[in-house]
């Protein structure tokens, strides 16, 4: 009998622990990416949630878009929220879960994992909302404010181009509020259409972006020495913005990347300005291919600010708040620039991908360190409160 048919037996009999054991015991090289998804599966079925979670994140990307991947991921999510010690923590691996159900649902799964997807996102659905309704906390400033600007040599928007673009970049349809004209001018400003079931719009504004957050933000740009030239010459803008606020943050974050990384094909677009930082197209473009292999965006989404200090290297996140998780900063780090933004980088990702949820007296690992003092406090380069991540406490130990 092949192992793989002797998995099936345990999974009927309900001996999860055997298929545990079975798989441990195999060379590391003899692990598939089907046998690591059969061991998630006995771990969720065990109640190991985290463990799933694990097994789940090591499989190759390209084996991580399939509708049972994001099923099991959804699973151990929504099973671990229900451990979960905090209210914030609860609601991060709910939100991921509903992410997780989601994308599996849009991958169009057999009849059976349909039906049990549809009934975790109603589940979900029903135990936010309820959270929705009992937390007297307000939202963040910026939380669910998905929306940016692509700078233009011209006023002109070729609808009809988008709509071919999106679908060659995407595989998704777009549908159209209207029977408008195949031209996007400012005397026909508005285009309301939805796409991956959620409702967004483009906005034809026939003068530049406001120049001094525009510049600011060019200037902050350390990876194109031209943004700040590109940004000055630009003399209209589109601005995107997703509408639909009921659709889970992650889906409107992935849409609003989807739609302004094809408006870089545009023949007027000179720039990308997301509020934080303004991008070369090219580059905004390849960072957005990872979409296409189930991986998040985290760069489109999060600009990770980098400055020097008398003391060594500050840097920080501008793109979480969005997401409705706090920004997070580290100041005078002795290390280079490139070391710092790894961090961050790690730092950033913990939160979105894994749904980790940092707190004032935390401590975190990361990027070789572990025991990182976690704080909460008022801004040092952002404004309202952040996490400060200190690399300058005697707890500090490097792995």
């Amino acid at each position: 009998m092949t192992l793989a048919k002797q998995i099936d037996k345990w999974y009927r009999a309900g001996a999860h622990e055997e298929t545990v054991k079975a798989i441990l015991n195999l060379a590391q090289a003899d692990v598939t990416d089907a046998l690591t998804e059969d061991l998630a599966v006995a771990y969720n079925n065990l109640g190991q949630y985290q463990k799933a979670m694990g097994a789940l994140k090591h499989m190759d990307f390209q084996n991580r878009s399939s509708p049972h991947w994001h099923y099991c991921m959804g699973y151990a999510l929504y099973y671990a929220a229900a451990d979960s010690p905090t209210r914030e923590k609860q609601r991060a691996l709910l939100e991921g879960a509903f992410h997780s159900f989601f994308r599996a649902l849009k991958l169009k799964p057999e009849k059976g994992l349909e039906s049990e997807c549809k009934e975790f996102l109603a589940w979900i659905t029903e135990d936010l909302n309820s959270m929705e309704l009992s937390d007297p906390s307000p939202r963040r400033e910026r939380e669910g404010a998905f929306c940016c600007s692509i700078l233009l040599s011209g006023a002109w928007f070729d609808k009809e181009k988008f709509i071919r673009d999106f679908y060659t970049d995407w595989s998704a349809h777009i549908t159209l509020s209207d029977d408008d004209d195949n031209v996007l001018t400012p005397h026909s400003p508005c285009l309301v259409f939805t796409a991956d079931n959620i409702t967004a719009a483009i906005t034809m504004i026939p003068s530049p972006a406001p120049e001094k957050e525009a510049l600011k933000a060019a200037a902050c740009n350390y990876l194109w020495p031209n943004a700040v030239k590109v940004t000055q010459k630009h003399k209209a803008h589109l601005l995107i913005t997703v509408l639909d606020a009921k659709a889970p943050l992650m889906e409107q974050g992935l849409l609003l990347v989807k739609i302004a990384s094809t408006c870089c094909l545009q023949l007027s677009a000179t720039g990308v300005f997301t509020g934080a930082t303004v991008y070369q197209l090219g580059l905004y473009r390849n960072l957005s291919s990872v979409i296409r292999d189930g991986r998040l965006p985290v760069f489109n989404w999060i600009w990770f600010g980098l400055y020097r200090t008398p003391r060594g290297v500050s840097g920080y996140t501008y793109g979480l708040e969005v997401f409705g998780k706090d920004e997070i900063e580290i100041s005078d780090a002795d290390m280079e620039p490139d070391r710092l933004r790894r961090i961050l980088v790690d730092l950033a990702s913990c939160v979105l991908e894994d749904c980790a949820v940092f707190q004032d007296g935390d401590t975190v690992e990361v990027s070789g360190y572990k025991r990182l003092p976690v704080a909460r406090s008022k801004g040092i380069a952002l404004p309202g409160a952040t996490l400060k991540i200190s690399l300058l406490s005697p707890r500090l130990t490097v792995l």
